[in-house]
This record gives structure tokens, sequence and C-alpha cells, in this order.
């Protein structure tokens, strides 16, 4: 005879109710990072309008009125520090009809990211922020068809280009609306430690450390985003390639700490599990780096999933779930013809 539930049997009725249960905490857990990505998704819509307004106000010689700017920064560093993942997730967002502003906004995000990771003042990551909102405020005075240029650049054209970084710097030194830690942003976030860098052909410490955070940042979303002028990297890709690149022109100590800002398994990444699945990261913690919390996108069978639901790698630590959910190891989402940029739209703004 069948013993009653709890004497120790298996009771197949236990089965139905431990399925129903998880499936309405995963519903709960992926709609609650809905709603978080919408609410987030509306401080990224006022800083391309910000932006937008700024830039063409930069480009027609018009005053230059930052207040809105400054706003969304100071609401950036609020959500950062409240959950710094859901402003990486928006890094990895990608309007081809709004480049200039998107990569703007993502350096002022992983420059915050990356100063909140330092521990350093308001004051210094509020000015992280500005610094990489408007790092390329000056490329607005360069001709379009020299930013667009496939070509190798001339020698005259590759001046123009390198005069961005002192003409946005004057512009903003006389609005007189930004401290000067923001401004030595604009003006030296090309220097490169080695000397080979510009306006001033400054090397080491001489650059201030500011615009050292901001170079990183911006070389690391260079290589990961779709600009049209490379082939996008997957982040750890570009981790590596920042590693390389740390001792001559950025510095090994400041690259290590942008890496750990980010965590082992930086946000956007795609892992594949023992299993096959294949899953995107969309957040890591300081507790778990090696098991992040990750969004179904292809199933053990190979089914691309809808709804695609989230699962927290770091339920499944324990040595008889790693058969199943241990990392099998990064997958770059190019090389498997996976449109990721759509995926990440779809769940960003659908």
């Amino acid at each position: 005879m069948a013993k009653q539930q709890g004497d120790g049997i298996f009771n197949p009725g236990d089965t139905t109710t431990f399925i129903r249960n998880a499936l309405m905490q995963a519903r709960k857990v992926k709609d609650d990072f809905a709603a978080e990505v919408r609410q987030a998704e509306k401080l990224h819509a006022r800083a391309r309008d910000s932006l937008a307004r700024v830039f063409n106000d930069m480009r027609h010689g018009r005053a230059l009125d930052l207040y809105d700017i400054s706003s969304v920064v100071r609401s950036l560093y609020d959500n950062i520090q409240r959950n710094a993942n859901t402003m990486l997730w928006l890094t990895n967002l990608r309007l081809h009809n709004e480049t200039t502003a998107c990569h703007s906004f993502n350096i002022a995000v992983l420059a915050m990211v990356f100063g909140v990771h330092r521990k350093m003042s308001k004051a210094n990551v509020i000015a992280l922020g500005m610094g990489g909102m408007l790092h390329d405020l000056g490329k607005t005075r360069v001709p379009a068809v020299m930013l667009e240029k496939t070509d190798p650049l001339s020698h005259d054209e590759f001046d123009v280009i390198r005069g961005h970084a002192a003409e946005g710097y004057a512009v903003l030194q006389a609005s007189g609306q930004l401290p000067q830690e923001a401004l030595d942003i604009v003006h030296y976030h090309h220097e490169r430690c080695d000397g080979q860098g510009y306006p001033e052909g400054l090397s080491g410490d001489s650059i201030p450390e500011l615009a050292r955070m901001v170079a990183i940042a911006d070389a690391y979303d260079s290589m990961i985003g779709d600009y049209g002028y490379r082939q996008p990297m997957a982040p750890t890709h570009a981790l590596h390639r920042l590693i390389n690149d740390s001792g001559e022109e950025y510095g090994p100590e400041l690259v290590e700490q942008f890496i750990g800002s980010l965590g082992t398994y930086p946000v956007g990444s795609v892992l594949e599990l023992n299993s096959g699945a294949l899953m995107l990261v969309i957040a890591s913690s300081a507790e778990a780096r090696l098991k992040p919390l990750v969004m179904q996108l292809r199933s053990d069978e190979g089914r691309y999933e809808r709804p695609r639901m989230l699962f927290d790698l770091s339920h499944y630590a324990d040595a008889d779930s790693q058969e199943q959910w241990g990392i099998r190891g990064l997958v770059d989402p190019i090389a498997i013809g996976l449109d990721l940029p759509s995926i990440i739209f779809e769940e960003t703004l659908n």
C-alpha cells in the first residue's frame, strides 16, 4: 500500500506542485527584470534626446545647455547604485539610427560602473558620466564623409579627426558648465600611456586618471559594438584584447580593475551549458561571479525558446547539477549566426 505524503515515499503530486511553483517564480523573476529594463529604457531615451539636442547645437554653433544631460547622469548614478546590471544591459542595445547617442550613453554607464567599483567619490563618478556622455562632442565639427570613410584616411584627414578632442574641450570649457575633471576627459581621452596618443602626446601618469578610465570604456564599447567600422567582438574577446594592449596604451592596473567591474562573464555574454543550452548573461554579482543570472536563448534540444525564461545559475552550483547546468564555455554569437542585437532589442523595447 502506498504511503502518505511526508512519510518518505515520493508523491507524484509533489512534482506538479513543485513545477507549478517553479514556473510561477521564474515568471516573477522575468516580469521583475522586464519592469526594471522598461524603466531604465526611459532613462536611455532621455539620454538620447538630450545628446541629440546638445550635439545638434554644437554642430550649428549655438550655445550649449547641459542641464538635461547633467540630470540624466545624476539619475544614472542613482540607478547604478541600485542595480548596475540593468544599466549594463542597456549598453547592449544598438539603435542603428542613433549610434552616436548609444555609444556616448554606453561610455557614460561603463565608466560610472567602473568608478563605483573603484569606490570613487560621487563627484568623480558624476564627472566620469558627464565626460563619457560628451567625450566625442567635437566630432560634430568633423565632416561626416571623413567619419564614415572605410578607406585609409589621408594625413590631412586624420589631423582633422584628431582635432575633435581639443575642439570639444574648447567649446565645453567656454560654456562654463563642467568641472575641470570632466573637461579633462573630453580633452585627453585619446591620450595613451606610451605617449602615442593625442592631442598632446601625454604619457603615463601625466594623463588624468579619469580620462584613462573613459578611454578604456571607449575602447571596450567600440570593440563589442556594431558601429560599422569593424566586426563586433564578444565581450570576453574584447576584454582579452584590452589585457594585451593594457601595458602600452591604458595601464595594466586600470584595465584589471575595469574587468573586475564587469565580472567574469560580462552582461551580454553568451554561454553554452554542459547540456547544450545557450544562455545570455543578464546580471552578475561579486558573490557569484562564476554563476550569473542568465536568459535562456536555446534549449538543451536546440529549440530557440519563447518566452525566454531567466535562470540563476548560482541555484545550480552543487555537484549533481553540473552535468546539466555547468558552464561549458563562451560562445561567439556571430560565429553561430545568432542575431543577438535583435534579441536584446526585443527584450528591451517590446
